[in-house]
């Protein structure tokens, strides 16, 4: 236990500078939370504990400030059980206030002892939110990196799972945690990384996809994700095994694995638990719900208003009979499907649980009805608008799947100038960027599965 009535009585007192205690002071003082308690005194000096009282423990100050001693300040001193005493100046006791410290010091002294008297709010460890888990371990990151770092250390027991750490952000000094496996990482990356974060400059980090923005470079706008986003240490242990690195943010549940290529935002966790062939049929129909919710409208578009002649006949007389009576061009009636669908997909989304599945299902098919005997739209083109709305909910990753629902209202658009070439043409336009992109060094349309085995 350290000796805290020996550390007090070799505090420093400066004639020439500012007490520590009227600095602390002046600095808090509109911080109605911010306390200043009499502890007792030493060498005829008052001694005073200061402190946030909404971020330290309160069963830790009750055994410095408690009455039960009888008032004597060497018993309430010997109480205190954390770990270990530093002595700082005024910056030093500041940014440890802010972080939940206490601060021991004397009504004369320039420096102080931070205490360990810090009570972390935060939830406990459950299952995945975001993500669901059909099979694997249940349990999922929360808001404090230490205890995401041993759930990490709880998935690979090796002493070659590296861990380096740095603070960003000059008003909320976050800790940013950089996690990687030493046979596995590319030594080119690892320190590509390194020299990326401790040169980010700013104000605060709240989120860890807030941090990839600050990361890549913001010369030209990325629409597609560059890292995966993910909730589950399983999915972290296996892409660091995998030669990637790990990025996790103090505050944020969410971890990013980079780099990450196209095809990785297509693969789940769950793929590695089941057989090979399941995997394989589980890739094909990921991939196949892909073009469908990307082209499928675009085609509506196309085959019925441009390249009418491309169809069967008994196709195009079906078609037309399902658009008699509907006032509006098709480009017209598809795009009103597509953002009233985006609509409900987002009041699912933001309502309430115990209300949203109603909402939408209620909304979805009354609106459905009424808009089909109201004659605003074809029966066809609900049919077609309904499929994609189910494919998009079969990506794997969120940010992917709000990628896909912002791009097939691209592909529609050229559809509806050139038909059938102007998908193509999209097509061709998308594919051309996605080759240009990269993913810290790595090609985004690239695999990286040569690399998926390489720690067996």
């Amino acid at each position: 236990m350290p000796d805290i009535l020996a550390s007090v009585y070799g505090l420093n007192e400066k004639a020439d500078s500012v007490p520590l205690l009227e600095l602390l002071k002046e600095t808090f003082e509109d911080s109605v939370d911010f306390r200043m308690e009499l502890m007792g005194t030493v060498e005829n000096d008052e001694l005073y504990l200061c402190y946030f009282q909404s971020l330290c423990s309160s069963q830790k100050l009750d055994f410095l400030l408690g009455e039960d001693s009888g008032g004597n300040l060497t018993a309430r001193l010997a109480r205190y059980s954390g770990i270990g005493l530093t002595e700082g100046e005024f910056q030093r006791c500041e940014a440890a206030i802010c972080n939940g410290y206490a601060i021991l010091c004397k009504r004369q002294s320039s420096t102080g002892l931070i205490l360990q008297l810090s009570e972390n709010q935060q939830r406990g460890i459950g299952s995945p939110i975001t993500e669901n888990v059909l099979q694997g371990p249940m349990n999922a990151f929360i808001e404090n990196l230490d205890v995401n770092t041993a759930l990490i250390r709880q998935q690979i027991h090796s002493s070659k799972l590296k861990l380096w750490e740095t603070v960003v952000g000059t008003a909320s000094y976050t800790r940013v945690a950089l996690f990687y496996y030493a046979d596995a990482i590319d030594a080119d990356l690892l320190t590509q990384l390194k020299e990326k974060i401790s040169s980010i400059k700013t104000d605060a980090v709240q989120d860890s996809v807030q941090f990839l923005r600050l990361l890549i470079s913001r010369k030209r706008m990325q629409l597609f994700p560059l890292a995966i986003s993910t909730e589950r240490p399983d999915r972290v242990s296996m892409d660091l095994l995998q030669g990637k690195a790990v990025i996790m943010v103090d505050g944020s549940p969410f971890a990013l694995s980079v780099p990450s290529v196209y095809t990785d935002f297509w693969h789940s966790p769950e793929d590695s638990y089941v057989n090979p062939f399941v995997t394989q049929f589980l890739l094909i129909l990921r991939f196949l719900a892909m073009f469908i919710n990307l082209f499928l409208p675009a085609l509506y578009v196309a085959l019925t208003s441009i390249n009418v002649d491309v169809n069967r006949l008994e196709i195009s007389l079906a078609a037309a009979a399902s658009r008699e009576g509907v006032p509006y061009p098709v480009f017209i009636e598809t795009l009103l499907m597509l953002v009233m669908i985006d609509f409900i997909t987002e009041a699912g989304l933001r309502l309430p649980k115990t209300i949203s599945s109603t909402v939408t299902m209620v909304g979805g098919v009354v609106l459905g009805q009424a808009i089909i005997q109201a004659n605003i739209v074809s029966n066809l083109l609900i049919i077609v608008v309904a499929a994609t709305a189910i494919t998009n909910f079969i990506v794997i990753d969120y940010q992917m799947g709000l990628v896909q629902r912002i791009l097939k209202y691209f592909i529609v658009a050229g559809a509806s100038i050139a038909g059938l070439l102007g998908i193509v043409f999209c097509f061709a336009c998308l594919v051309f960027y996605l080759s240009c992109l990269e993913t810290f060094g790595a090609p985004y349309l690239t695999s990286l599965w040569s690399k998926r085995n390489k720690i067996s």
